[in-house]
């Protein structure tokens, strides 16, 4: 039985990026699954009403996000290993518009997972472990101050937020955070910060600094609530860098156009 898609006529201002989405949510709440068939591009067209043009980079957007794959001959289907699967947020065709709401996706998945990992880091902590995440945190905190911001990316802020997950104790954790936090190239995080104007980016590393200063602080202290809330600072925070950065490369994408 074919799937029975629900699509209605995108906003015009963002054509793009409506169709996306709209696929994007049916295939979360399970209308359309793994090996199921789209409409061909011919049938979107008409259904959606919208150029070919806007079919092909819609379909280009979520083949190049690991949600649906074309086979020649038979038209283009929702992935099978969908499950397996992590979207490609970096992969360069993805417009900014995409990128944001991937990005805000993925942070809204670390605020969920890394929270609960820093409260029970907090609650678990042995004191060989504190002295670890203390040798960590020195580490990335005079690399990203006084070294390089790009090595300390992949370095010592890596290492601290894995070091948080092992300290759960709770084996299942420590690959799960590794899976988002391989889940963004690190050159798409450098041009987010690079493109950001005021506070300057040494504003803006002294202020993430302090961020993983205070999650420290109350594991140490053994307090998870306070891990957990340091937790959600860091997660706003750079829900916030995300917002402003790709805001910009959308407005100035408009602008050219």
């Amino acid at each position: 039985m074919k799937p029975e898609l629900i699509l209605e006529q995108p906003r015009k201002v963002t054509v793009v990026e409506s169709i996306v989405e709209q696929i994007v949510r049916q295939i979360q709440a399970g209308t359309i699954k793994p090996g199921d068939r789209l409409p061909s591009e011919r049938q979107l067209i008409e259904i959606l009403r919208v150029s070919r043009s806007s079919v092909r980079e819609a379909l280009q957007g979520l083949a190049m996000m690991g949600l649906i794959e074309s086979r020649p001959g038979q038209g283009t289907f929702v992935s099978d290993s969908l499950h397996l699967m992590v979207p490609n947020i970096g992969r360069a065709g993805l417009s900014a518009s995409l990128q944001r709401e991937m990005r805000m996706k993925l942070i809204e998945a670390r605020r969920t997972v890394e929270c609960t990992t820093a409260r029970l880091a907090a609650e678990r902590a042995t004191d060989e472990a504190i002295a670890r995440l203390q040798r960590i945190f020195d580490e990335y905190r005079d690399t990203t101050l006084h070294g390089s911001y790009q090595r300390s990316l992949s370095g010592p802020h890596h290492d601290f937020h894995i070091a948080l997950a092992e300290m759960t104790l709770n084996p299942f954790y420590t690959p799960v955070v590794e899976t988002l936090l391989r889940a963004i190239p690190q050159g798409l995080r450098e041009t987010e910060f690079i493109s950001l104007g005021d506070p300057g980016p040494q504003s803006i590393l002294q202020t993430e600094v302090e961020i993983h200063q205070a999650i420290f602080d109350a594991v140490a202290r053994r307090d998870g609530a306070a891990a957990a809330d340091a937790m959600e600072k860091h997660m706003a925070f750079e829900e916030h860098l995300v917002h402003r950065a790709l805001t910009e490369a959308i407005r100035a994408g408009e602008q050219a156009s």
